[in-house]
């Protein structure tokens, strides 16, 4: 965690014109070109104090305590080649969080529902046919 607030931090240090949309880590390897329009548009829209906040909060916020109250069921989705939030990560968060399913997606990274979109919806659905909506 520490080590993407640091790249964040020096992302954001950047001159604009030298801002990386790609956001390095986000794909197994580089960006597909038909994401690169996507990524430089929501790099346009960030701005710099609000995401300096974020980076803070996430880095100094620890809620791992919270995890096995978590009272629903699960799911988990991870891009076995993840290196923003490696697998490892998700091992941790799977043993921590009752009931939890994880799906990993092989040979992509952290935004798998951009890499391999069939998949990722496919296990959306499962799941969600697994877990119907409960009478209240």
């Amino acid at each position: 965690m520490r080590a993407r607030v640091a790249g964040a931090r020096q992302m954001l240090a950047a001159p604009p014109e030298e801002f990386d949309p790609t956001l390095p880590g986000l794909f197994a390897g580089d960006p597909p070109a038909e994401f690169v329009p996507l990524l430089e548009e929501i790099a346009a829209a960030v701005r710099p104090e609000t995401l300096r906040r974020q980076l803070f909060v996430m880095a100094e916020a620890d809620q791992r305590d919270l995890l096995p109250r978590i009272g629903v069921p699960t799911l988990l989705i991870w891009g076995e080649l993840d290196a923003r939030s490696p697998l490892s990560v998700a091992r941790q968060f799977e043993q921590a969080i009752p009931d939890t399913t994880l799906v990993v997606i092989p040979g992509v990274g952290h935004v798998t529902n951009l890499e391999r979109p069939d998949q990722f919806n496919e296990a959306v659905r499962e799941f969600c046919r697994a877990h119907p909506p409960r009478e209240t």
